[in-house]
């Protein structure tokens, strides 16, 4: 009953409710609804009420009675026996002034939601009563498929009504009409980019709510419903998007020249200040100003883009120099009103509030690496003196006042300077505007700031200090730029890349990339994966929008993720965003969220501007030679004699989870071994061979079996006897043994001169006589071969060169020898002597290689010098107890701290006075001195590769150990063969230099890359052969590798060679990580042991077996032949070459100033055109 008041006529009015829904329930016994509707209240306390509906009179009831619920009931048209009950609701947004409604009683909606029939057919009467249609749950699509399927960015000037960004999307769309500034022709695809980037920015439309879903009316139209919280309205809820967001264009596909298009066909744009301060801001004149101040304010108040205008018509050669002044002058700006002063008894004077000048700069933040590359784009790409910038890429460069930053169109700052430019002042610092304690950027509200790579930004579960910097700046327009916000949002064509084809990718893959679409749908909801798959896909997944989440919130201030918690309005992205435990996405709102905030082109709209030349990916498989057997060998005899000993239980056997650093440590190095290694020593291997037989003799007298013996196995003693005699037959191996003592890689030289072979021969010297005749090649490290080649290139004017090379070949390797031999003895674990006495098993250490091996001069030698270096040098003791772990642990750390010694002593200084090799007579004995061989298999396959290619190509080696990159690096010195390495503990001056240098001279052939150094934007278009010296675990990785060189600006075909031993635990990694699903990467993704097959693997490891002809010690059998041999004698060095031996070692080098220096500009600033940076031809590439 409703009374005659506003209040009762206002629920009286069944307008002003929804049409919910339908509930069908079992008429009770005193129900007799006729076949018309009648308002009534349910039944829902009859016993013969199912006890499912209890549920439901819980959730109705209440709201019965607060008068959000009408209903009204009639016997169901197809089911007599039930009653069905249509239910009208108050929306949250009608009649508010009538009824108050609190987020707790929505709490009711929520629940009544589950068991409501909300299609036109129930309401009508005309579906079956027992078949419940709710509301459909979210979207199960997984983060990587939404990324991949968003929509290309399709701008309309007409959607801004600002005439100046209107012309901005105009001229950036219409291909014939120039951008201003620019003098590179964009491709369809980058206009479209970089408008949609000015429209976001100049106008945000208004987007639904992302918490809330468009649901159908039962009886027509529609409602706006919110999954979490239950709340329901009629109309929908606005919010604009943000001013800014994510540059997600796939790798290599030009998001630098994309933000530098939008950077200029916004030139001289002004920022908007915020409504909150923009009361009061116009100041009135003490006197009438000259009609130029006047035109100035003018200018000023409407945000008219000036600095455009003049630049345009200063061409014509007027001078508009009072002009400018009087419009910098009159710049505007606001003030921030200095905050409340705390109550106190003490006086307190009010404080002035602070002053905020608007600037018309994009803030450029990079990380380091990237600044070259930033400067390389813009000396490119953007005609000189169109913008005016500042670089703050050195301490020594002090960032200007406010009054000259307002100058500048770009500021670029790499990241680690502009955290410690920002961290200097507090945001309630009480001093005035010029104290030191303040950072001038925290008086400016910029136009815009762009973050390269700015998922580093993001953070998981806390905030960085790059995010507490960026907090303290005033910027209108946000932007992160990054091709891979999180790991999770990858775009689907770097999967493509990493696809072994030998007909090549870049051409019509459509369904390819359709297929891994597919197959990557539905990732944590998969019910063919194991559960523990499913659970760390879900894991990954929730992890990536967590990070999305830090950049959402943090970083755009992207609404409604942003409202203030605890407000009125908060808007939780975890809650909303993330998906439960179980899985499931509560709202579909994730999809819309990215398509706001996410620019980024699917690739078959990219393909229809752009073909890039072809990609061939292939495995090339090669069979181990013998020093490859041995050293994999001995890891397995390690892995063998650990099981056995600690017999498989306990801390003390190596997969014990305790162990699992130590574990993933020598897997590292075992992955390593399948290039070369030589961490392991004859000590070490001795004791590893008794502490085996003296456990097997204690078992033979005790006369136990592996069935009396922990988690033995049946063949675990004959196992571990395999791995003695593998033991053994390493011992016997003269090779091995001088290898092993000189930590050197082996090659193998013919027709070295005979008088003075044995002087240089590395078997000779060690403790074992070779048995090789003297027709057989020579033995020697590159270090000692290339100090030969030396003396004979310093003597070839001389009638016999070769005099003197036996003394010298003699004094060479007693030096090597000596400092071997007076390298100081290592420390046990308690630092006494390691010949102590110790008990059979308390202390008794097996061979096991931990050590990281790392080369101590990698730091400072990257670079071709013909200087010589020493080896790498093996690290301390890799000892391994039986029944004491903590033992090997603890040798792991002591081989970190050795790894960072200084190096042997080199005996391989120069003593010459080296000039340009002169030709050497073909019938000289010395032009039949070459290279024919190496103790690596891999070693030889990428030096006949690299000689055949790299005259006519450029070519780039990753790798995985930075010991492998040196072994490398030895041999193509050794070949006069330019290379660079580009390792992580560069500076970011000299990463910069390396791939400028590589990019634009034609002096380096040959980069060598950590492989974990590739994932950071870098631009290598310049190498059209990659190889990966071995085989990549993360896929990720491997992609992004490939996409430094195939990319926009590539002119040749790609080639990708991955090289894996075969039959080798390598081999199976490689195909196990083709087959695995991208979940099962996931889950693995930082140790592969963390895949359970993966482990399986590596814990039934088999010993390779050994060749007779290998095994009776042939050198010419043992080696890894040279397809094509390498003469090694007057090959003409190179002055750049021979100059690292006295002259400038980087004198090869492309270094950019740390600021380009012009006279017409200040230090630290260079126009747009900077002569100081190398010009490029107008293409289409970028970052």
């Amino acid at each position: 009953m409703y009374f005659h008041s506003p209040h009762g006529d206002f629920l009286k009015d069944l307008g002003n409710y929804l049409p919910l829904g339908v509930l069908n329930l079992p008429s009770g016994p005193l129900e007799s609804y006729g076949e018309q509707w009648e308002e009534s209240y349910p039944n829902l306390v009859s016993s013969d009420t199912p006890a499912v509906y209890e549920k439901t009179r819980k959730s109705v009831w209440p709201l019965l009675c607060l008068g959000w619920l009408r209903t009204f009931c009639r016997k169901h048209p197809l089911d007599h026996g039930q009653t069905q009950v249509r239910i009208f609701i108050l929306p949250a947004d009608v009649g508010g002034r009538y009824i108050e409604r609190s987020t707790r009683d929505w709490e009711h909606v929520r629940k009544l939601m589950k068991y409501v029939n909300i299609s036109s057919e129930a309401w009508e009467g005309t579906k079956d009563p027992n078949l419940i249609d709710d509301i459909k749950s979210a979207d199960h699509d997984s983060l990587f498929y939404i990324f991949n399927t968003l929509p290309s960015p399709a701008p309309y000037a007409s959607d801004v009504s600002c005439p100046f960004s209107y012309h901005a999307i105009t001229s950036l769309l219409d291909g014939t009409e120039k951008i201003e500034g620019l003098q590179t022709d964009l491709y369809a695809y980058q206009r479209r980019s970089a408008a949609m980037m000015v429209r976001r920015e100049a106008e945000p439309i208004r987007v639904l709510d992302p918490r809330l879903e468009e649901i159908k009316c039962p009886a027509g139209g529609k409602f706006f419903y919110d999954r979490i919280t239950g709340i329901i309205y009629r109309h929908p809820r606005y919010y604009e998007e943000a001013k800014g967001g994510i540059l997600a264009e796939t790798m290599g596909l030009g998001k630098t020249l994309i933000s530098l298009a939008a950077i200029l066909a916004t030139k001289g744009h002004w920022p908007h200040i915020p409504p909150e301060y923009s009361l009061e801001q116009y100041q009135t004149r003490p006197e009438v100003g000259s009609l130029m101040q006047m035109a100035a304010t003018t200018a000023s108040r409407e945000r008219i883009p000036w600095k455009a205008y003049l630049h345009s018509m200063s061409s014509t050669g007027n001078d508009f120099g009072n002009w400018r002044k009087a419009l910098e002058e009159g710049m505007p700006s606001y003030t921030i009103p200095a905050p409340e002063p705390r109550r106190t008894r003490r006086p307190s004077t009010a404080q002035p509030g602070k002053l905020i000048r608007l600037c018309t700069a994009t803030l450029i933040i990079m990380p380091p690496n990237l600044l070259s590359h930033w400067k390389n784009e813009i000396a490119a790409h953007v005609e000189e003196g169109s913008l005016k910038i500042l670089y703050l890429d050195s301490k020594e460069i002090l960032t200007p006042v406010v009054s000259e930053l307002l100058l500048y169109d770009m500021i670029l700052i790499p990241k680690n300077r502009f955290e410690e430019e920002m961290a200097a002042g507090t945001e309630h610092c009480s001093c005035p505007s010029s104290c030191p304690h303040h950072s001038p950027f925290e008086h400016l509200h910029f136009l815009r700031i762009i973050v390269d790579e700015g998922h580093d930004f993001s953070s998981f579960g806390r905030k960085n200090n790059a995010v507490f910097a960026l907090q303290k700046l005033h910027v209108d327009r946000r932007w992160i730029i990054s091709g891979t916000p999180s790991s999770g949002l990858l775009g689907v064509e770097a999967n493509t890349a990493i696809q072994e084809t030998l007909g090549g990718v870049g051409g019509d893959d459509g369904h390819l990339i359709r297929d891994i679409l597919e197959n990557r749908r539905r990732s944590s909801l998969n019910s063919d994966l194991p559960p523990s798959v499913r659970k760390s896909a879900l894991l990954e997944e929730r992890k990536d929008l967590e990070k999305l989440g830090s950049i959402v919130v943090d970083f755009l201030n992207a609404k409604p993720w942003s409202n203030t918690k605890g407000g009125d309005d908060a808007a939780s992205w975890r809650q909303y965003i993330i998906p439960t435990e179980d899985g499931e996405r509560k709202p579909k709102s994730l999809a819309s969220v990215l398509e706001s905030l996410v620019i980024r082109h699917r690739i078959e709209d990219i393909e229809k501007d752009i073909k890039l030349p072809p990609l061939y990916n292939k495995t090339v498989y090669l069979e181990p030679k013998w020093h490859d057997k041995l050293s994999l060998n001995l890891f397995t005899m390690t892995l063998a004699v650990n099981a056995v000993t600690a017999e498989r239980v306990d801390q003390d056997y190596m997969f014990h989870r305790k162990n699992r650093g130590s574990l993933n440590q020598l897997i590292t190095n075992l992955r390593c071994a399948g290039f070369y290694w030589t961490g392991f020593t004859k000590d070490e291997l001795l004791k590893s061979i008794d502490v085996s037989r003296r456990y097997l003799e204690s078992k033979s007298v005790a006369g136990q079996s592996e069935n009396d013996c922990g988690n033995l196995r049946l063949g675990d003693f004959d196992f571990l006897r395999r791995a003695i005699e593998m033991g053994q037959t390493v011992l016997n191996c003269p090779a091995w043994n001088a290898f092993s003592g000189a930590h050197e890689l082996g090659l193998y030289v013919e027709d070295f001169p005979q008088a003075a072979r044995k002087s240089w021969s590395l078997l000779e010297n060690s403790s074992s006589v070779s048995k090789n005749g003297p027709t057989s090649p020579l033995v020697v490290g590159a270090p000692q071969m290339f100090k030969a080649q030396q003396y004979i290139g310093a003597h070839l004017y001389e009638p016999d060169p070769t005099i003197g090379l036996g003394q010298l070949g003699t004094m060479t390797m007693d030096k090597l020898w000596q400092g071997v031999h007076s390298k100081p003895e290592r420390a046990t674990k308690d630092g006494g002597n390691p010949n102590s006495p110790e008990s059979p098993y308390e202390r008794q250490r097996v061979l096991v290689s931990t050590s990281t091996q790392k080369p101590v001069t990698m730091g400072k030698r990257t670079m071709s010098q013909g200087k010589q270096r020493t080896s790498p040098q093996k690290a301390a003791s890799r000892g391994f107890g039986k029944l004491n772990v903590q033992d090997l642990i603890q040798r792991i750390k002591g081989s970190e701290q050795t790894s960072k010694s200084p190096a042997l002593p080199s005996a391989l200084k120069s003593d010459f006075d080296l000039q340009p090799s002169p030709s050497i007579d073909p019938s000289s004995p010395l032009a039949k001195t070459c290279l024919s061989g190496t103790a690596s298999a891999k070693l030889s396959y990428l030096i006949d590769r690299i000689t055949v290619l790299h005259t006519s190509e450029k070519i780039l080696i990753f790798y995985e150990g930075d010991n492998i990159a040196f072994y490398i690096a030895q041999t193509l010195e050794l070949l006069n063969i330019q290379f660079l390495i580009y390792t992580g503990s560069l500076s970011a001056a000299r990463k910069s230099a390396y791939i400028n240098t590589f990019n634009t001279t034609q002096t380096f052939r040959v980069l060598l890359m950590d492989a974990h150094q590739a994932a950071h934007g870098l631009h290598i278009a310049a190498a059209s052969r990659v190889f990966f010296v071995n085989p990549i675990w993360q896929p990720t990785v491997e992609a992004q590798a490939i996409k430094r060189a195939h990319r926009i600006g590539q002119r040749r075909p790609v080639y990708v060679e991955t090289i894996v031993l075969k039959g080798t635990l390598e081999e199976r990694m490689w195909k196990r990580r083709k087959v695995m699903s991208a979940q099962e990467h996931h889950k693995a993704e930082k140790s592969l042991l963390d895949d359970d097959v993966m482990a399986k693997l590596i814990l039934e490891e088999s010993f390779l077996p050994l060749g007779e002809e290998e095994m009776k010690g042939d050198v010419r059998k043992q080696m890894a032949p040279l397809e094509h041999p390498q003469r090694l004698f007057g090959i003409g060095a190179s002055e750049g070459f021979l100059g690292g031996l006295g002259g400038d070692p980087d004198k090869d080098l492309v270094f950019l100033d740390a600021a380009p220096k012009r006279k017409d500009v200040p230090n630290g600033t260079a126009d747009s055109g900077d002569s100081s940076v190398p010009k490029k031809k107008k293409v289409g590439f970028a970052i």
